[in-house]
């Protein structure tokens, strides 16, 4: 017959393994060893205690008949282990770093009890992996607060990892590129071995990070709220691998015995820097990024917190050049090309931008013009025109109403540059606010069980500008991006380490309408007495 408690863990397991359909190993690491005497022989029933130096938990351990420990699910942290048996001098170690994912041997050698004595050794040596064939790399907390970031996003301290290359162009999809709505808030390319950029698996808290649709990143901590991150290249145990590339574990930080602070400010602007080289003035950067991290107890031994918040507000200038529609373009003057220039043999290899003679659509003969003022005549009945000199105008009265009106909403040309076709520069402003913040809880209910849990939210608000305003508008692009995850991890000695986690994604996002590219431009439509007779003048150009 079940008992009462099997039947409340069948319960539990249900509604774990029913929300959870995919499950990841966790960020914590493991201390492993053998305890000796100094001819080599194992000592079986030491007490291994390995505690906490930030928060003061110890957990307890004994060693085997073949001398082994074994002491799983702990906290990244610094420790002290402390060995004791009976006849022999205790031993003990401090300050070994306990890394994410780390399976750390330390292996002790005890001296008979000849007198009362303690061995006592600074652990500050390099240890090298021996329990698991896992390749990666650690980038610990001090690489993370004190190596220089550009836009403090910790996935670029990740090509520290041997074979770890990113992107470099900034206007790439995974690199902040401006048609990347999920690089935005920072880049995300990351590839190892020659795996796709987006091929990442992100790991926060041991819990799922990604951003489905594209392959990102989800939550992006604040620099001050990472402890450390591991990047996992080969050889990973089966716990990881949901992607054919990396896997990274980020580990948030945690409360100690004593309170720790900081608050920050970075910023750029346009005062101090210089113009871009195809920008006709300085463009506008205006970067601040701001914020403050907090953790302390709330019980002395027993319960922690930590908090953090970070806010970016970026407006950045994104020159632009173009071919549009000169003024007497607009009026119907097609005598010059689109640099002003009067084209020698009106379109051949020494002139690419000029115009061959525009002809009127109705009678299929040259446009005229009066001989004495150069206006173009005035169009009768049929589109006929009283005989002049022939000329590249078109009569206003042919112009349609409604083409009209589109075609005066290009700006006006503000450049001449034949060799690069260019006769429009701008410099529109990209606009990009995020705020992001954790808040996350300890608590040891005692030596052998222990839980966390941690609520993070991030929002950015991003506006990607076209070419410039109007009716040339190119793909303008905003988006409203708004991430939630909630995680809570159970860890016990006697049992095993549980963890549940939620996250979602909002992202609704509007997009201008496709229109014209600006180097492809249309001269206005116009309409004659019958609807079955409206055609169109377009540029010869796009016709040859």
């Amino acid at each position: 017959m079940l008992t009462k408690r099997t039947l409340i863990v069948v319960l539990f397991c249900s509604v774990v393994f029913s929300v959870s359909p995919l499950l990841y190993g966790q960020a914590n690491g493991v201390f492993l060893g053998t305890v000796s005497d100094k001819t080599g022989s194992v000592i079986s029933g030491a007490t291994v205690r390995i505690t906490s130096q930030g928060t003061g938990v110890s957990r307890e351990a004994k060693t085997d008949d073949t001398g082994h420990y074994l002491v799983p699910l702990l906290p990244i942290a610094f420790y002290t282990i402390r060995v004791e048996a009976q006849g022999f001098q205790a031993a003990e170690q401090k300050d070994i770093r306990l890394q994410i994912d780390e399976h750390r041997e330390v292996d002790f050698t005890l001296a008979p009890a000849s007198v009362a004595s303690t061995v006592e050794v600074s652990a500050t040596e390099v240890t090298v992996e021996t329990s698991t064939p896992t390749l990666g790399q650690v980038i610990t907390a001090e690489q993370v607060a004190d190596l220089p970031l550009n836009g403090r996003n910790f996935v670029q301290l990740a090509t520290l990892t041997p074979g770890t290359t990113q992107e470099t162009n900034p206007n790439s999809f995974f690199n902040a590129g401006p048609s990347s709505e999920v690089s935005a808030r920072g880049t995300y390319s990351l590839s190892v071995g020659g795996s796709r950029a987006q091929s990442t698996d992100w790991l926060l808290d041991g819990n799922d990070n990604n951003e489905l649709t594209a392959g990102g990143i989800s939550i992006i901590p604040s620099i001050d709220a990472i402890q450390e991150f591991k990047v996992l290249t080969y050889n990973y145990s089966a716990e990881y691998g949901t992607r054919a590339g990396p896997t990274v574990l980020v580990t948030t930080k945690s409360g100690s015995n004593a309170f720790h602070g900081s608050v920050f400010e970075f910023f750029r602007n346009t005062k101090l820097d210089a113009s871009s080289f195809f920008a006709a003035t300085k463009e506008q950067f205006n970067l601040n990024q701001f914020g403050g991290a907090l953790g302390g107890p709330i019980q002395k031994d027993k319960t922690f917190f930590f908090v953090d918040y970070q806010g970016k507000r970026q407006r950045h200038g994104v020159p632009f050049v173009g071919l549009i529609p000169t003024s007497g373009m607009k009026t119907g003057d097609f005598t010059f090309d689109p640099f002003g220039t009067a084209p020698v043999d009106l379109r051949g290899p020494s002139n690419p931008f000029g115009f061959g003679d525009l002809s009127n659509p109705y009678t299929g003969t040259p446009f005229q013009c009066d001989p004495v003022t150069g206006d173009a005549l005035a169009a009768g009945a049929g589109g006929v025109q009283l005989a002049g000199v022939n000329c590249n105008k078109i009569p206003a009265n042919m112009f349609d109403t409604a083409g009209k009106g589109m075609i005066d909403l290009y700006p006006t040309s503000n450049a001449s540059n034949g060799s690069l076709g260019v006769n429009f520069t701008n410099v529109p402003v990209r606009r990009l606010d995020e705020g992001e913040f954790d808040v996350r809880v300890d608590h040891n209910f005692s030596s052998k069980d222990s839980v966390f849990a941690r609520f993070s939210y991030d929002q950015a608000t991003s506006f990607v500008p076209g070419g410039s305003p109007g009716f040339a508008e190119q793909g303008a692009f905003a988006s409203t991006q708004d991430k939630l995850m909630f995680s809570l991890t159970e860890a016990s000695i006697k049992l095993t380490q549980a963890s549940i986690g939620f996250s979602t994604i909002s992202s609704p996002s509007a997009t201008a309408p496709a229109n014209r590219p600006n180097s492809a431009f249309r001269v206005p439509t116009w309409t004659a007495d019958a609807p079955a007779l409206r055609r169109d003048c377009r540029n010869p150009r796009r016709n040859a």
